[in-house]
């Protein structure tokens, strides 16, 4: 009887100790990671700026202003433009001995004219534990653009835009449940797309057509040949072209789809993922840190925020895109925008495919396709 009490009382102060040092541990864990996001502030506010080159877009406005709002002594200079030109302005810059951006924002294949040696890993900037807990994330990952998987951070999963669109008033979206049924005969001479070898809206879906075993590039040269699809370069003229029934189904840009929709017009954006699958990305969906930057600590506070829950709620909400953070609520979405569970879905955005060299592969398989096309009529 001693000897079980003896063991009790053991047990009894191990599990006492075991919880005491493991709750110290938590707690000085807990206290490193405070102590140094204050440091980061204090030495940002220091610094006084962050530089960011990213798109033009006047919905960033309510977030930066946002963050500006909760780190006042942050001055926050944007420069807005397009992705090449950001990219050939920071290398000018670089060539010249100067350093001025901090940070790059914009779609993943910008990150293309960046050499590695310009770029610096993300992941050494992540403070917050509930940025660096990737539970919060989709598929529970950070998910990046670049092969080495480190540099070019995406923080947003666009989905339901590159599903195509159709006219309401004479087509039953039921009746597309795959991209297959697209090869119907009651399809043909009915089908538009927005040229798939020039940048705009109709290469992404068909980087995922050639990329998913079960369409391939087998479904596109059907898609290409059988249907008559007729293609175009205006951005504008493939919704008119589905508003008056010209056509009847088109790939192509959400946007003028969307505006298209709000005055009043017959059209809209297929209501349900294919049995395919889906695809997620495109857009202004990633981040990177530019090494040598003239404000490493404030560039380093933007980053957690814009990455926090606050953060990403004020960027679903403002650009009505899906953030790739799934401990937020998507309620401020259109149903259509929401990743859905179950669902495959095609990552547009990852170097595996949207490397230059992929995507010159897909553009020159299409062209081939069209060019033998031309030589049959």
């Amino acid at each position: 009887m001693k000897l079980q009490n003896h063991l009790v009382a053991a047990s009894f102060f191990l599990f006492v100790a075991v919880l005491f040092f493991g709750l110290s541990g938590n707690l000085e864990a807990q206290s490193d990671w405070k102590k140094l996001w204050e440091m980061t502030v204090e030495a940002a506010k220091k610094e006084g700026e962050v530089v960011i080159y990213g798109p033009h877009n006047p919905n960033y406005r309510p977030v930066w202003s946002l963050f500006q709002k909760s780190f006042p002594e942050i001055k926050f200079s944007y420069v807005p433009g397009r992705g090449a030109e950001h990219a050939e302005r920071t290398l000018a810059e670089r060539r010249a001995g100067k350093y001025i951006a901090d940070i790059v924002m914009g779609g993943s294949s910008t990150y293309a004219s960046y050499s590695p040696e310009t770029l610096e890993s993300i992941r050494t900037l992540l403070v917050l534990p509930e940025v660096i807990d990737e539970s919060a994330w989709w598929e529970q990952k950070l998910s990046f653009s670049d092969p080495q998987n480190k540099y070019v951070l995406m923080i947003t999963g666009e989905v339901g835009t590159r599903r195509g669109s159709y006219n309401t008033k004479l087509v039953n979206p039921q009746e597309i449940q795959s991209w297959r049924d697209l090869l119907k005969p009651k399809w043909k001479g009915k089908l538009g797309c927005f040229d798939p070898r020039v940048s705009g809206g109709g290469g992404e879906t068909f980087a995922f057509f050639y990329h998913t075993p079960a369409l391939g590039p087998d479904f596109i040269k059907r898609l290409l040949t059988e249907t008559d699809m007729i293609l175009t370069r205006d951005l504008v003229q493939g919704t008119d072209w589905l508003a008056k029934g010209k056509i009847l189904f088109y790939i192509g840009s959400a946007q003028p789809i969307m505006r298209a929709k709000e005055q009043g017009l017959p059209v809209d954006l297929l209501p349900h993922p294919v049995k395919e699958g889906e695809i997620m990305g495109g857009g202004s969906c990633c981040i990177a840190y530019l090494n040598r930057a003239p404000h490493p600590n404030a560039a380093k506070v933007f980053i957690n925020w814009v990455l926090s829950r606050e953060g990403q709620t004020a960027w679903q909400k403002h650009l009505e895109t899906n953030s790739l953070r799934t401990d937020i609520p998507k309620s401020d979405l259109p149903p259509v925008l929401v990743p859905i569970n179950g669902v495959r879905y095609f990552m547009l955005n990852s170097s595996q495919y949207n490397s230059p060299a992929m995507i010159k592969t897909v553009r020159s398989f299409v062209n081939e396709v069209l060019e033998e096309r031309k030589k049959q009529r």
